[in-house]
């Protein structure tokens, strides 16, 4: 490289100090250290590598790798809050090029290195000393920590204050700089509140309006039904959820989303149902949903893919506890319907399965009441399927007998689209549907025999999938069922004929193994971004420091390795002696020294004699001082040695 980089003034070490703050507030500590290791280790290693200019830019291309790399990961895992996962570790991306700095012999890097378009041009080789660069990213990175703002306001003024006193001008006295130092500081904190409020109301006015998009989300209190469509429904192979085996699970599992009690025009909806926040058991990321009930069920391992920041979980029916440590909030309505605040992406949380019913939400009116346009004709369906009212658990039974027996399953609707009232085509005259169809004449059958009954939603997970080492349920195997209030419980009463999953799976596509393992990959990567990978990641971080030494002790024998010549230049040789300093050694054997703040000249006036082998001591001192400071050299060195020899001889 051409020129020598301009430096900013900065205290020995800063960048490891930066790098350690920044670890310790945004719990990275193990990797901060790891790189800090490597940064303080190249400083004091005897040699430095003529490192060449393709080498700089391979730094820096890795580094741009990184970048991207991480904005990909930390957007799908946090959405539109990833720009501030993506700040939080940019040290990791810079770190390549602040290392290869490091090591090289000129202690910079040319600047086509960071500019792309300079690689072939002669100005692309000027130096340029990116440790202010390090420094300013490390104390930005570390203004995402979740600790007290006093913390980072500690560490940002220590790593600037540093940076600052180190780049005083020697001009200004100390209390000036002090005090032009406290006015910036003061002008600083002023900014620092009216851009945090700025910033308050940009980024609730950006959430607004980018919630307002279609990705952002619909109504949870409403399931909009296929009823009287026409078309295949939900033929998608794409997996939705996996749920690790476990022992005690039972199959085919029902994983209820949510459930509704008002039915019109073909729409289930949940009527006066607002989810509220549920509280965090003491110190664990744990929810408890309901009554401990059964001391002892299954705890069940689920993966969940969801596309939003709000989803509705799939849970097993009665489930009393979630835990997850990706889950931020979790809300409830009075139906039992969990709505989870996470990251979009593979969400993984665990969850218990009693084999009981739930007992959340008890009945209310909503929950017998029939539309007037259905009352007829589900009065005619009970009476031929023999639902009396008698016993509510007979009933249901028998509701789930009438239509396994006497309907058929299918996703095709021939004829039905436009008609007014479909479910009433469906249970009279076509006796064909899908599950949805199924589960609302079930619905709407128990209500009319005076049995409470709801709408659920959900999936019925069933299928063993090899590859995943998890039981999946696809898109397809969503489902509807009727839940029922039997006993003081809410239990499941699936009237759609168990042949549904068969004809469903036996649709699959040809391409489906190929899926498969496309979705197998993609949610290894999605699990690598959110999983907390930690423990691991700390131990594999402590085996970098000795890959880093073997790799140092063979790059110390390479052909580009040279010794470090700033350590020779930092001690510089000892200045020879001045020629006076013979007479003061001799006073002070005699126990005279100069006081703090005494010249030469009256110290010697207080201490030595006036005169001495022929020699003046006001002249003596005189011609010291000319040759001191006169740039002409008037005054020979060794004849002013030769007269402080005989002034020296008659003490």
């Amino acid at each position: 490289m051409s020129d020598a980089p301009t430096r900013l003034p900065m205290p020995p070490g800063w960048p490891v100090l930066a790098l350690l703050g920044w670890g310790w507030l945004t719990d990275a500590l193990a990797g901060a250290a790891v790189m800090a290791a490597l940064l303080a280790g190249l400083g004091v290693a005897p040699v430095k590598w003529n490192v060449a200019r393709r080498d700089f830019h391979r730094a820096a291309d890795l580094s741009s790798v990184l970048f991207a790399v991480i904005t990909v990961v930390q957007f799908q895992r946090y959405s539109v809050h990833g720009v501030y996962e993506i700040l939080r570790v940019v040290p990791y991306a810079f770190f390549p090029l602040m290392l290869v700095q490091r090591a090289s012999v000129a202690q910079a890097i040319p600047l086509s290195a960071l500019v792309y378009g300079l690689r072939r041009h002669a100005q692309g080789d000027r130096p340029i000393d990116v440790t202010p660069h390090f420094v300013a990213a490390c104390v930005l990175a570390a203004c995402t920590t979740a600790r007290e703002d006093l913390a980072y306001a500690a560490f940002a003024a220590l790593v600037l204050g540093g940076v600052l006193v180190a780049a005083r001008p020697r001009r200004y006295r100390a209390w000036q700089f002090a005090l032009a130092l406290l006015l910036a500081v003061a002008l600083g904190a002023a900014a620092e509140v009216g851009m945090r409020g700025a910033q308050r109301a940009l980024e609730a006015g950006m959430l607004y309006w980018f919630n307002q998009f279609p990705w952002s989300g619909g109504d949870p209190n409403r399931a909009f039904t296929a009823i009287g469509a026409i078309g295949r429904l939900k033929l998608s192979d794409q997996i939705r959820v996996r749920v690790t085996p476990a022992p005690g699970l039972t199959l085919p599992l029902f994983l209820q989303e949510a459930s509704y009690d008002s039915f019109k025009y073909g729409t289930w909806t949940a009527a006066d149902a607002p989810f509220a926040a549920i509280d965090k058991l003491p110190g664990a990321n744990r929810w408890a949903l309901g009554d401990d009930g059964e001391t002892a069920a299954p705890t069940l391992e689920i993966t969940f893919q969801h596309a939003r920041e709000l989803a509705l979980l799939p849970l097993p029916r009665g489930a009393r506890t979630v835990a997850s440590d990706e889950i931020a909030e979790l809300q409830r309505n009075r139906f039992g319907a969990i709505m989870a605040e996470a990251p979009p992406g593979a969400l993984r949380y665990t969850a218990d399965a009693p084999t009981s019913g739930s007992r959340a939400a008890a009945p209310r009116a909503a929950d017998r009441a029939v539309p007037a346009a259905y009352a007829a004709v589900v009065a005619r369906v009970n009476a031929e399927a023999g639902v009396t009212g008698d016993d509510a658990a007979t009933d249901a039974a028998r509701v789930n007998a009438f239509f396994h027996d006497n309907f058929t399953y299918t996703l095709v609707q021939r004829g039905s689209f436009g008609r007014r009232l479909p479910l009433a085509h469906f249970l009279e005259k076509t006796r064909r549907g899908h599950c949805e169809y199924f589960a609302s004449a079930a619905v709407l059958m128990l209500r009319s025999a005076g049995i409470p009954a709801r709408y659920a939603v959900g999936y019925v997970v069933e299928n063993y999938s090899a590859l995943e080492r998890a039981y999946i349920a696809r898109a397809r195997h969503a489902h509807a069922w009727a839940l029922a209030w039997v006993d003081g419980q809410w239990q499941v009463v699936d009237a759609t004929p168990s042949v549904w999953f068969d004809l469903e799976e036996a649709r699959a596509s040809r391409w489906q193994r190929v899926g498969d393992l496309v979705a197998w990959l993609w949610y290894r990567f999605q699990r690598l971004g959110q999983a907390d990978l930690s423990e691991a990641g700390d131990l594999l971080l402590w085996l970098v420091p000795p890959l880093a030494l073997v790799l140092y002790l063979r790059l110390r024998r390479s052909p580009t390795a040279v010794p470090d010549e700033r350590r020779r230049e930092a001690a510089p040789p000892a200045p020879p002696p001045m020629p006076l300093d013979p007479l003061l050694a001799a006073l002070a054997a005699r126990g005279l020294e100069p006081a703090p703040g005494e010249t030469i000249a009256a110290f010697l006036a207080r201490a030595a004699p006036a005169a001495g082998g022929g020699e003046s001591r006001v002249a003596l001192v005189a011609t010291y001082y000319r040759w001191r400071f006169d740039a002409a050299g008037t005054v020979d060195r060794g004849a002013l040695e030769a007269r402080v020899a005989r002034y020296l001889s008659a003490l």
